[in-house]
């Protein structure tokens, strides 16, 4: 670096001396020529301090840039957070660029995180609701097992053990939408379409029974209402939220569901006379696997109101519940009108 900045001020003099001897040969003027050798050194003073100047501007710069990326690859988001970003000069612009850089790659690595931290529990709640049909299983088929056991029995047993595949299988299928939803692999596509037929095909869903308990179905929503919401998965969270009122719900009882639209949100109200929830469960009620312990006797793995609160709430929406022990309960489900 220093012989090329040598062979520059060399280069530089010597064309200043071709230059001045040319003067004294065709202008032979004193006061001219000593003019013209103040001018050009001080050209040469003026260039040669710019240009050092912006070298040592370049490498501070350099080294600044260098540290910067240093902060960010080490991921010190403390000192990256503390760069200069508020002038409006070249080191700042880029500074904002790092810090932006950095504010992305946080929140990937607590998206990662937390997709890490879903998978263990996502495991751990599988192993754990596994367990018991797994257990059940090994039982039948040890006593399937046994010498001198009579048809009827075999075929009890046999029913009995389809039961617990059945039950695996319904697990696993919740188990993989829950988990899709969660990680983002499935996409809601929200688009407006009547909600009366969307509600229609989620009450087809529990329809049979509904019918053998003798329980009334009674919707007042408008026929012709158009809401933008994704119909499959709406479809889905009000099957799970009327499956469970037809399940805890006695016979000879109704179900209403009541549509009112509101200036920023369209409620959806599924209003049954079954056991109730205490007050206290109201916030679990929505956790994965959570089941009521009046609850046991009842089919279900307790994933449905969880996978119909994370699809509602992926529409942007909500869900809010209300209850008396032994008079029933009601689910609000909030759709947002825009």
């Amino acid at each position: 670096m220093k012989n090329k900045e040598l062979c520059e001020i060399v280069s530089l003099i010597i064309i200043g001396v071709i230059y001045h001897v040319f003067l004294i040969c065709y202008f032979y003027n004193i006061k001219l020529l000593l003019f013209s050798l103040v001018v050009y050194f001080t050209i040469l003073l003026i260039f040669h301090y710019n240009k050092k100047k912006t070298i040592n501007r370049y490498m501070d710069f350099i080294n600044t840039l260098n540290d910067s990326l240093n902060y960010l690859i080490n991921k010190d988001y403390e000192k990256v957070s503390k760069l200069q970003t508020l002038d409006e000069t070249f080191d700042s612009k880029v500074n904002q660029k790092i810090l932006r850089i950095s504010e992305i790659w946080q929140k990937e690595s607590l998206k990662g995180l937390k997709e890490r931290k879903n998978l263990q529990s996502l495991i751990s709640d599988v192993s754990h609701q596994v367990k018991t049909p797994m257990t059940n299983l090994n039982m039948l088929q040890a006593a399937l097992a046994k010498e001198g056991i009579s048809k009827e029995e075999k075929e009890k047993i046999l029913k009995s053990m389809e039961g617990q595949l059945d039950k695996i299988d319904f697990l696993l299928e919740s188990m993989i939408k829950s988990s899709r939803l969660e990680v983002g692999l499935i996409q809601l596509n929200k688009v407006p379409l009547n909600l009366f037929n969307t509600i229609a095909d989620a009450i087809a869903g529990i329809g049979v029974k509904a019918e053998k308990k003798n329980i009334e179905i009674i919707v007042d929503c408008p026929q012709d209402y158009i809401l933008a919401h994704d119909k499959k998965w709406t479809v889905e969270a009000l099957f799970n939220i009327l499956e469970n009122a037809v399940k805890y719900s006695p016979h000879d009882t109704k179900i209403e569901i009541k549509v009112r639209i509101w200036e920023m949100y369209t409620k959806i109200d599924i209003i049954d006379e079954g056991i109730g929830i205490p007050e206290e469960d109201f916030g679990k009620i929505f956790q994965r696997f959570f089941r009521e312990e009046n609850s046991y006797d009842k089919e279900g793995v307790g994933i449905g109101l969880y996978l119909s609160r994370e699809i509602i709430q992926r529409q942007e929406g909500y869900i809010k519940v209300s209850s008396t022990v032994g008079e029933g309960s009601t689910f609000s489900i909030f759709l947002p009108n825009n």
